[in-house]
């Protein structure tokens, strides 16, 4: 290891975004201490995930160009503020204002972690190094819901950001000690793409914005529709401003690059899928099963155990297999333990969910090593900042977007399923049981679609390193 100190921040600071995994195992203390509906639950992940995922572009440019340690520490600080003002948010609305600053911050972190990494080895090494990365990311996933759980069981939800607190500052108290605050020897003044940068946050932010309110709305209704225009509009501009800037913070002639889109694309779709999961998951176990806060966390936690065993797996394997049969291989078992897991109820046997949820986690874990060595590489190494943040902005952004469909199929079943009963209890099991396993199976089917996508694509199947520079 050439760099130790950045790779371990950079590690310690995927497990920190993982953790946030706690506040899921909360949504129904959340749901009740607010006293909102649980479609309103949504707006906890999309405010925090809407912002940094819009954000996580420019955070990994500016990272390029001012030292990607000292934007670690700069997201470190700030992280460390908003989580004390989301324990303290005497209301729902400031308590999504905290999470915007939450995600602002998260942005600044994961826009420079991947670049951290890929730049503290030698490139024959970099799969193996993102597939550690990966795999503190996983546990980090494994760990917050089971902590939550435990958290929930001695205080209420506050205590799954108050727990988080600690750990900012012995992650800063590393990241000052291994000197990532230090101006870098290297340093580019080159200017930054503001123009871009606020089209893509506009662009993004829209569309993603729009995705979560259509079922509000409806999705015909002029509102909707207009807003949707000027989303695509705004994303031309974008476009049109990216082609013509001296140094874009985005160079759209990658995705001519065989397989770059497509790469990008299944990044998106898979987590989606595996979104539905977290969204669902804990209603099904805490309030269908009967299983308590820290059960429900454990059972849980089986998938991101498996994806963190997976990913680790998946980096000595990329070079040996190759990046289109894991690619496949994940895909197949993310969406087959989707269908498994979706026709769970109240008396499912738990080793069906225990499969389920490992087939799962194995397949993100497979899947998501090939494909963020696949988009580091396709980008030289003085911009890593730009590629890790370009990873993460699809991978959020999937997220929203899924949340959005599965938010929006759920209601629909339900209120159908409502219907062909007669009953006026929404969260009755014999509702919600069927339109569980309606949303689930359609996000399993999806995964299994990805794999359709991967036909007929050139990816290069050998990892090749990222190029040195791009003149």
């Amino acid at each position: 290891m050439e760099h130790r100190g950045p790779f371990v921040v950079a590690c310690l600071g995927g497990l920190l975004a993982g953790l946030d995994t706690s506040v899921n195992i909360a949504f129904p203390a959340i749901t009740a201490a607010f006293a909102i509906d649980v479609s309103q639950i949504q707006w906890v992940v999309v405010s925090f995930v809407l912002t940094y995922s819009v954000l996580l572009l420019p955070a990994g440019r500016l990272a390029d160009r001012i030292g990607h340690g000292r934007v670690t520490v700069i997201g470190i600080t700030l992280q460390g503020f908003a989580f004390v003002a989301c324990a303290l948010a005497p209301s729902f609305p400031l308590f999504l204002l905290a999470r915007v600053s939450q995600g602002g911050a998260m942005a600044l972190i994961l826009g420079a972690a991947p670049a951290l990494v890929t730049l503290s080895v030698n490139e024959e090494r970099q799969p193996r190094a993102l597939g550690v990365y990966s795999m503190f990311s996983a546990v980090g996933l494994a760990l917050g819901a089971p902590v939550g759980g435990m958290l929930l069981q001695i205080w209420d939800w506050p205590s799954v950001y108050f727990f988080r607190v600690p750990y900012m500052i012995i992650l800063l108290g590393i990241a000052l000690a291994s000197g990532l605050h230090r101006r870098p020897s290297k340093i580019t003044h080159q200017p930054l793409d503001l123009l871009g940068a606020a089209t893509l946050a506009g662009g993004l932010g829209l569309t993603l914005f729009v995705a979560s309110r259509g079922l509000t709305w409806g999705w015909a209704t002029p509102r909707t529709a207009t807003l949707g225009c000027v989303a695509l509009i705004v994303l031309g501009v974008f476009c049109f401003v990216e082609k013509r800037a001296e140094l874009p913070l985005l160079e759209l002639s990658l995705f001519r690059r065989p397989g770059f889109g497509q790469a990008n694309l299944l990044n998106a779709l898979a987590n989606a899928s595996m979104f539905s999961l977290w969204f669902l998951g804990p209603y099904l176990l805490v309030d269908i099963r009967g299983h308590g806060s820290i059960s429900g966390g454990l059972i849980l936690g089986i998938a991101p155990t498996t994806t963190a065993g997976a990913a680790w797996v998946a980096g000595w394997l990329t070079n040996r297999l190759g990046l289109r049969a894991l690619t496949r291989f994940g895909l197949a078992s993310l969406g087959i333990g989707l269908i498994i897991f979706s026709r769970a109820d109240a008396g499912t046997h738990l080793v069906v969910l225990v499969v389920a949820l490992s087939l799962v986690g194995i397949g993100l874990g497979s899947f998501q090593v090939p494909n963020m060595s696949f988009v580091m590489a396709s980008i030289p190494r003085s911009q890593q900042g730009v590629a890790g943040g370009m990873t993460q902005m699809v991978r959020t952004s999937g997220v929203v977007a899924g949340l959005a469909v599965w938010n929006t199929a759920f209601v629909g079943f339900r209120d159908r399923q409502a219907r062909s009963l007669g009953l006026e209890d929404l969260s009755a099991p014999e509702i919600f049981v069927p339109t569980f396993a309606k949303v689930i199976g359609l996000a399993g089917l999806l995964a299994l679609v990805g794999i359709l996508l991967t036909v007929g694509v050139s990816f290069d199947n050998r990892f090749r390193p990222a190029p040195r520079d791009e003149k």
